[in-house]
């Protein structure tokens, strides 16, 4: 009897024991949860705070919605193309017999008539032709990539040398775009927009010093500059400017300049 009632006192212990390290472990699990689920909130709240999605320019939007048309309309000249080719041959590979159905077919059967026209085998050679043709347009691919890692890196490179030029502005400049054409891709853009800036000061240095020299061959009475003595469209005339005073040249000195790209 002593030894059973021994052995239930322990049972009731050990149940006992179980029900609190139970207790005790709902207890832990549900701290360590309420930590994980804080922790991953915070987590969440500082991703959002430093992933803020970028603004696009209009500009940007224009070029992103023309490059969206563009490859549609691309897309849906290929599909009419295919389904013209498909439709001529009646629905067959006039080189296997087989029929055509997508753009695969339509592809191999466009690959075995380049074959034939080259004087090849279109059945025999189709294997070579199309290995080197994958060979080309890998070579192809290869040097696309390098070349707009090129792009990038000048970018990066003119970036990092004039940080203080807006290059979307310096871009859609007309006069920078007259002096680069032919220059971008092949020199580096810090050294054309260099080269630009050199061109430019030279220009003003000239323009300021024949604005001088007219200056000082003004006759002695030019008389006042009236808004009669400015043509309509807005540019002034090599007598006109010859006639104005100090002040009057200073003032209209951006209309001078332009001005002057008129005169013969």
């Amino acid at each position: 009897m002593e030894e059973i009632k021994n052995s239930a006192e322990t049972s009731e212990e050990t149940s006992s024991q179980i029900d609190k390290d139970a207790v005790v472990s709902q207890e832990t699990s549900e701290e360590v949860n309420d930590f994980e689920f804080k922790d991953t909130q915070e987590e969440k709240k500082e991703t959002s705070k430093e992933e803020k999605p970028k603004v696009q320019t209009p500009e940007q939007n224009s070029e992103n919605a023309r490059r969206r048309r563009e490859a549609e309309r691309q897309a849906e000249l290929k599909a009419t193309r295919e389904k013209t080719i498909i439709e001529t041959l009646k629905g067959k590979n006039p080189y296997t017999n087989e029929e055509m159905k997508d753009s695969a077919d339509v592809e191999e059967y466009l690959t075995m008539r380049e074959i034939e026209e080259k004087g090849g085998d279109p059945l025999a050679d189709f294997s070579k032709f199309q290995k080197e043709k994958n060979r080309e347009k890998s070579i192809k691919l290869k040097e696309e990539q390098e070349r707009a890692e090129w792009y990038e890196n000048d970018k990066k490179d003119f970036q990092t040398k004039h940080p203080e030029v807006n290059l979307g502005a310096l871009i859609q400049d007309k006069s920078f775009q007259l002096f680069s054409s032919g220059k971008v891709g092949t020199l580096p853009l810090s050294e054309i927009y260099e080269g630009f800036m050199q061109v430019t000061l030279q220009y003003e240095k000239q323009a300021k010093e024949m604005a001088k020299q007219m200056l000082a061959n003004k006759k002695a009475s030019p008389g006042a500059l009236s808004s009669s003595n400015i043509q309509d469209n807005g540019y002034f005339t090599r007598e006109q400017v010859q006639k104005m005073s100090q002040e009057e040249v200073h003032k209209n000195y951006d209309k001078i300049r332009a001005s002057m790209q008129k005169w013969k």
